[in-house]
């Protein structure tokens, strides 16, 4: 039977995260198939359903649109769906 490791959390927990609005580091795989990692972001809004968010990227300021399905990794917790 699968168990849960302490240091995995739920992809439903992302929006929990999120919306704290507070610094984030995250990883996520990108269509061509990378792996995009980002140190330090702060999350600013949610799409659709709660399918994608923004994250604004420090200290650049660039702003990019993360679906969350593709998140493998945040805070340093491995994301599972």
């Amino acid at each position: 039977m699968f168990q849960k490791k302490d240091d995995m959390i739920s992809c439903n927990k992302i929006c929990e995260i999120a919306r704290l609005r507070q610094e984030i580091s995250l990883k996520w795989v990108s269509e061509a198939g990378e792996v995009i990692t980002v140190d330090r972001a702060v999350p600013t809004s949610f799409h659709g359903n709660g399918t994608t968010f923004n994250i604004k990227l420090i200290p650049s300021g660039e702003i990019r649109k993360v679906n969350r399905y593709t998140v493998i990794e945040i805070n340093g917790e491995e994301v599972i769906l």
